[in-house]
Formats: structure tokens, C-alpha cells, sequence
């Protein structure tokens, strides 16, 4: 596909949550192989926003148009590291897969998933022994296996520490342009948004905020 191409546009008129209006007048665009950050306070809509994207959430007024070969390899990498304690790091990253894979090519797909995330030799490892870093990059391996063409990220590095989130924003952007996957990037950290991104977005250009801006119920 075009870079030149849009491949997902967003027009909400109003997002309210039980008449508590959260924004108004959100426009937003994305091209193919496009990294974007929105950069914005916690709490003023920013992960509502991811979740009306991934179809989590629902518009008031407003349309969200994906172009229709995006529209069903998208994915979310949350805040927090979404992983099954009672598996390893290797058969949590299989989860990814959109099919079941036989088994001699699994251990395959394991050693390649995990030196993309660059943690060679975790396959065995129990995920509570993990860092948040070396968690959040199984979850970014999980995700990738997926084959997303439109990636989320909600904060996904902000509970690390600030050597941390540098790197790990710094290796998820080399991955993404490697593999051309067009992402959706929200933070409160302007840094890390210079670090990851090809564009930054502020909340307060891309729509109209509002009270409930200072509500972290509806980040």
C-alpha cells in the first residue's frame, strides 16, 4: 500500500460517558507505515480514544473509518503487560498466533518472536520473573505474531524506568518500520513521544477537550 494512502480516519462529533462528555470535534488521520503520537495529559481521552479505535468503545456522533485490510489485523498493547502467569514466555507468545501451529514449527516461531524483542533464550522463562521492560516486550512479540497492520499503543512504557522506556520506545519503533506496521502511539511523555514517532499530535489540536479531561475514570 501507498504511504501516501490514509488507512484509518477518525471523526467523532461528541464521545460522552452517561451525558459526561468527554471530547468533542476529534478529527484524526493515519497513513499507511505511519508512526503518530498524541501527546496529552492523563486523563483527557487519550486511551478512550485507542478503545473506540479498536471497537472497545463507541461514538456518540462521529464516524471511524480502517480501510478494509486493516481493519481486522488491528492490535492494543495496554498500559500494563497482559500476561498468563500459569504459562511461560514462549507459550504466551503463541497465543498471538491466528492458528494453531503444529509442533516443530513452534519452538521456531518462539527463538524468531523473541530475538525481534531482542530476549533470546526467555522461552522457558516464567513471565513473573520478567521485568516491566522484558514484559512489555513479550506482549509486543505476542502482538506482533498477530501480523497487525495498525498497532495501539496505550502507555505501554510508562511504568518503566527512564532508561527503560527510551530503549524500549527506540527498538518498538525500528520494529514497526521494519515490519510496516502503521501505530497509534498516546503518552503524557513528550520525550518518549519525540523518540517513537514520525508525527506528535496534541490532544488540544486534534479536538476540543473538556471537564472531563481531569477524570482518569475515562483515560
Amino acid at each position: 500500500m501507498n504511504d501516501n494512502i490514509e488507512v484509518l480516519t477518525v471523526d467523532i462529533g461528541k464521545k460522552s460517558f452517561d451525558s459526561e462528555p468527554i471530547f468533542s470535534k476529534l478529527k484524526l488521520a493515519i497513513k499507511s507505515g505511519e508512526i503518530v503520537s498524541i501527546f496529552g495529559a492523563s486523563g483527557c481521552g487519550k486511551t478512550t480514544l485507542l478503545r473506540m479505535i479498536a471497537g472497545l468503545e463507541h461514538s456518540n456522533l462521529g464516524e471511524i473509518k480502517i480501510a478494509d485490510d486493516y481493519a481486522n489485523r488491528i492490535g492494543f498493547i495496554f498500559q500494563k503487560p497482559i500476561l498468563y502467569p500459569h504459562l511461560n514466555v514462549g507459550k504466551n507468545i503463541l497465543l498471538g498466533s491466528k492458528q494453531r501451529l503444529p509442533k516443530n514449527a513452534r519452538e521456531e516461531t518462539i527463538i524468531k518472536s523473541l530475538k525481534t524483542v531482542k530476549l533470546t533464550d526467555f522461552g522457558g522463562r516464567k513471565v513473573t520473573t520478567l521485568s516491566g521492560g522484558e514484559a512489555q516486550r513479550v506482549v509486543l512479540a505476542r502482538a506482533l505474531l498477530a501480523e497487525p497492520k495498525l498497532l495501539l499503543l496505550d502507555e505501554p512504557f510508562s511504568s518503566l524506568d527512564l532508561d527503560s522506556r527510551r530503549q524500549l520506545a527506540r527498538d518498538v519503533k525500528t520494529i514497526l518500520k521494519e515490519k510496516n506496521v502503521s501505530a497509534i502511539h498516546v503518552s503524557h511523555d513528550i520525550e518518549e513521544a519525540k523518540i517513537i514517532s514520525d508525527r506528535i499530535l496534541h490532544w488540544q489540536d486534534i479536538c476540543e477537550p473538556n471537564n472531563a479531561s481531569n477524570n482518569n475514570e475515562h483515560e
